[in-house]
């Protein structure tokens, strides 16, 4: 039943006062804009969702875009076809893009995708284990935990989540695999714990796993941090800061809507997973918040650093873009 549930989602794998949103579809940016088609590069998860519902909404049209969908396997694989002009702007974690950074891309943040929830009890990459000897992730320290990727976000958090328990983030032992792979590993007792991400959480809890810590409350407890993001260069964005900013405009517009509608949201997921149905239904979803400030991505920027994930401190100012830049 586990394995028929992990390949129903395997194309679905790649992970207090709002500020004030930027300006309605009325706003001068798209007032006399020529109509134009932007390529974006997305993989098929449930973040990018709020994209297509904001086309299928008319907040791209009412600012004089089109979106055409390109889908990769992951965010890593869509920025080459970012810098080289062949998409406008993709989707990707925000580790990923800070990295890229300091790699020499010029890689930009344009505006958030998902969030965390803020919620102790209802998080996104969450840990999660089955062996009842395991009650928090300080006890994590000398077994097996899947992350999807090595020295990334899912690294980061989870070292975060070991370290505020009490445990020593360096004594736990990765072991990188794809998601799908992880929910099957975790049942079969070949790793201990693995980093979630949706629909995974859900097929895992499915399969008699559960929660033992929530990284974004422990790295700041009720806060919501942005997890993604879309992106795109530096070079891009100064050639047509206003095409940037009616895009910036109608993605937050569509998660706003969507954060309003999260119905909307699990009604998009059939067009471009191929989620079972029931699991839609059940799935948690994250926030989508539609501005992300700098200063927002601090505490994983910090995290990053500590565990050796970026060598330097990022200018975080340089890494999300505004209007004003």
């Amino acid at each position: 039943m586990l394995t028929a549930s992990v390949s129903l989602v395997l194309a679905a794998c790649g992970g207090s006062d709002e500020p004030e949103t930027p300006a309605a579809s009325g706003s001068s940016s798209s007032a006399a804009a020529e109509p134009v088609t932007v390529e974006v590069g997305v993989i098929p998860v449930i973040d990018v969702a709020v994209l297509y519902l904001g086309q299928e909404q008319g907040f791209f049209e009412d600012r004089g875009i089109t979106l055409n969908f390109n889908t990769g396997q992951g965010g890593a694989a869509l920025v080459p076809s970012v810098v080289s002009g062949d998409y406008q702007f993709a989707f990707s974690n925000v580790i990923s893009v800070m990295q890229a950074r300091e790699q020499g891309l010029p890689l930009q943040v344009i505006a958030p995708a998902a969030s965390s929830t803020g919620n102790p009890d209802f998080g996104i990459n969450s840990i999660m284990v089955i062996d009842p000897a395991i009650q928090d992730a300080g006890d994590l320290v000398g077994r097996r935990v899947g992350v999807n990727t090595l020295n990334n976000l899912s690294e980061v958090v989870l070292k975060v989540s070991v370290e505020a328990a009490g445990g020593d983030p360096e004594g736990v032992q990765l072991v990188e695999l794809s998601f799908p792979d992880q929910v099957t590993a975790l049942s079969s007792g070949d790793i201990d714990a693995f980093v979630c991400a949706e629909p995974f959480c859900s097929i895992a809890e499915d399969a008699g796993a559960r929660v033992i810590a929530n990284p974004y409350d422990d790295l700041a407890p009720g806060e919501q941090i942005a997890s993604s993001a879309y992106f795109s260069t530096e070079q891009a964005i100064n050639e047509d800061p206003d095409l940037f900013a009616r895009l910036q405009e109608a993605i937050a517009e569509s998660q706003e809507f969507a954060q309003e509608n999260p119905d909307e949201i699990r009604a998009q997921l059939p067009n471009f997973t191929t989620l079972d149905p029931a699991l839609i239904e059940t799935l948690r979803l994250p926030q989508f918040n539609g501005t992300l400030q700098p200063e927002e991505l601090q505490g994983l920027a910090d995290a990053s650093v500590k565990y050796g994930i970026l060598t330097e401190e990022p200018v975080l100012d340089e890494v999300v873009w505004t209007p004003d830049d």
